[in-house]
């Protein structure tokens, strides 16, 4: 295949169905630069079929979704390919400075979203919240209590860091850092509500979170039918 003909192909997003999860730092990449992109999961077997069977995904090994895939190349982590769009597409800070410190961000968000949503599967890591409820609500009070405020207070400070928290993280563009913090405080949100509406410590990620839900494009998938709603759960 050649580089032209992989450029112009649409951009297939594997994930679960039924979940936007992990998938949903992904998802407001292409919805806020208008990238169109296809979802290749229908069903539980299409789950099998891709990712669990003798028949899954051919080309480079990958081991979990989400993956995007265009052409032959495909790539798996989400906090690795919410980077490698940024890079393609222009969502990165304009200096290597602060390229750097963008992937370091990125990296913390992506540590607090798995140390979240371990909480909620405090007895089993692999198995359903929901079979296991009852035993995990210490975990989840510990890292309510721990954890949410040590992580949120060390992103205010670095939001506060650049014109004093009243744009972007890095400069006066949006970058994918942006986005994929914005979906963290939605979930934080979500998944510790009241965690979250006690948060007075950090006014100002909470009216970032508003900006980033108020960009056109931003809103209008998350009143789209393509909008799959969090579960309110594992961060989720």
């Amino acid at each position: 295949m050649t580089e032209e003909a992989g450029q112009t192909e649409e951009w297939e997003l594997f994930y679960h169905h039924f979940l936007i999860g992990r998938s949903a730092y992904i998802r407001l990449i292409f919805e806020e630069l208008g990238i169109p992109y296809k979802d290749m999961i229908k069903s539980k077997e299409d789950i099998m079929k891709y990712f669990y069977s003798k028949d899954k995904l051919a080309g480079f090994p990958v081991l979990f979704p989400p993956v995007i895939r265009k052409g032959d190349f495909q790539l798996g982590q989400t906090s690795v390919i919410c980077k490698y769009l940024g890079e393609k597409y222009g969502l990165v800070p304009d200096n290597e400075q602060d390229k750097w410190r963008a992937d370091m961000i990125n990296t913390e968000l992506h540590d607090y979203l798995a140390q979240g949503r371990l909480a909620f599967h405090g007895i089993n890591p692999t198995a359903s919240y929901f079979t296991q409820v009852e035993e995990t609500k210490p975990y989840i009070e510990r890292f309510a209590a721990e954890r949410i405020p040590k992580y949120l207070s060390y992103f205010e400070s670095v939001l506060k860091y650049n014109n004093g928290g009243k744009g972007f993280l890095f400069g006066d563009k949006l970058t994918y850092v942006d986005l994929t913090l914005f979906w963290v405080l939605k979930a934080t949100e979500a998944s510790y509500p009241d965690t979250w509406k006690s948060a007075d410590y950090c006014p100002l990620l909470k009216s970032f979170r508003d900006r980033i839900e108020r960009r056109s494009n931003i809103a209008a998938y998350l009143n789209s039918d393509r909008f799959v709603p969090l579960e309110n759960n594992s961060m989720m």
